[in-house]
């Protein structure tokens, strides 16, 4: 598809809509509501006997708030990275998205992050094991999991280097947002090259910042 200005601005809004669409049905859904209740059922017996109140600290420069246990997401995103190095996730970038960086979070909020990491189990995995993608669907759950931390982390996408730079000459609104709005709670350099390859394609369409950001700001 050959872009031009006008019709990647009308890709984007389209995939907001649908997104939106998508997310307002979803968020009603009885397995979600189940899966809210077991995490914080899972809160209440697993972490409520060792919270930590959330502390204010001078170099702590990301503020992402508190959960409904008091304590501070930041710090619990930090040691959610240890937990996935400690799996063996070879991790590039992991940042976060949604209310919790743009104003709209609540204590109970879900904490939503992108994943960029290497040799992900997914359907390359399964072409080539020959194992069911089913079962590497759910292996890869268990190895995002936030378990037993529970401050109700959300992988909104998990994806390679690649992945993300596809989706991004794609204008695929994950990625957009991922830059327009994302924190970066770890990253091994690759972010940089991220925002330098974006310099470069916002410059060869002229693509209008500020248009970018209130589109994507509903998400």
């Amino acid at each position: 598809m050959k872009w031009t200005q006008a019709s990647i601005m009308e890709n984007i809004r389209e995939q907001v809509t649908r997104r939106m669409s998508k997310k307002y049905n979803w968020k009603r859904a009885p397995s979600n509501l189940l899966e809210k209740l077991q995490r914080k059922l899972c809160r209440i017996i697993f972490v409520r006997s060792r919270v930590h109140v959330a502390r204010n600290s001078a170099h702590e420069r990301i503020d992402l708030g508190i959960d409904d246990l008091g304590r501070d997401v930041a710090l619990g995103l930090k040691e959610y990275v240890n937990l996935l190095l400690g799996r063996g996730i070879k991790l590039h970038t992991l940042l976060v998205l949604g209310s919790r960086v743009k104003g709209r979070a609540k204590p109970e909020s879900d904490v939503d992050v992108m994943i960029i990491a290497s040799k992900l189990p997914g359907k390359s995995s399964a072409e080539l094991t020959n194992i069911p993608q089913k079962i590497l669907n759910i292996r890869r759950r268990f190895l995002f999991t936030d378990a037993p931390l529970f401050i109700g982390i959300q992988p909104s996408a998990c994806c390679s280097k690649e992945e993300f730079l596809q989706w991004l000459k794609n204008f695929k609104i994950l990625a957009l947002d991922a830059i327009y709005y994302g924190k970066v709670i770890y990253d091994d350099g690759f972010w940089k090259h991220v925002l330098s390859t974006f310099k470069k394609v916002k410059e060869k369409y002229g693509l209008n910042e500020t248009e970018l950001k209130r589109i994507l700001l509903i998400l």
